[in-house]
């Protein structure tokens, strides 16, 4: 009778262990409010002059992107103008290097750099002869 009463106890506890279980499982579940990422500013510092000297030269480029990535397009022409790294995100110093003129003519390149949010900067690139 004793061992009879002790399986019925050792039921009811779980019995009621697993109601407590499905209680605590069932009341934290709860529907996450899923915020929207704010879209960051975009912005270039570069030190790059406006004319060029024909002998070339390296300067620093500074991509701020914040919380957006960025690409780099540049046009087939603007094959003397090298950028170090082509797409990131975040902030981003990198080297533009440009090569020397050994053309007898004035040149201009245009490189286009994107945000995914967006905005665009080009810059142009003229290099004495």
């Amino acid at each position: 009778m004793k061992s009879q009463i002790m399986q019925i106890l050792n039921r009811n506890k779980s019995f009621y262990l697993i109601v407590l279980l499905c209680a605590i499982f069932f009341s934290s579940c709860e529907k996450d409010q899923h915020v929207k990422p704010q879209v960051g500013t975009f912005d270039l510092v570069h030190e790059i002059p406006a004319s060029i000297p024909a002998a070339g030269g390296s300067y620093a480029l500074t991509i701020d992107a914040t919380t957006n990535a960025f690409w780099i397009e540049a046009a087939a022409e603007a094959n003397w103008v090298t950028i170090s790294r082509k797409y990131g995100s975040a902030k981003v110093t990198q080297q533009v290097i440009v090569a020397k003129n050994n053309t007898s003519a004035e040149r201009t390149a245009t490189v286009l750099v994107k945000s995914t949010n967006g905005e665009s900067v080009s810059l142009v690139f003229k290099q004495q002869k």
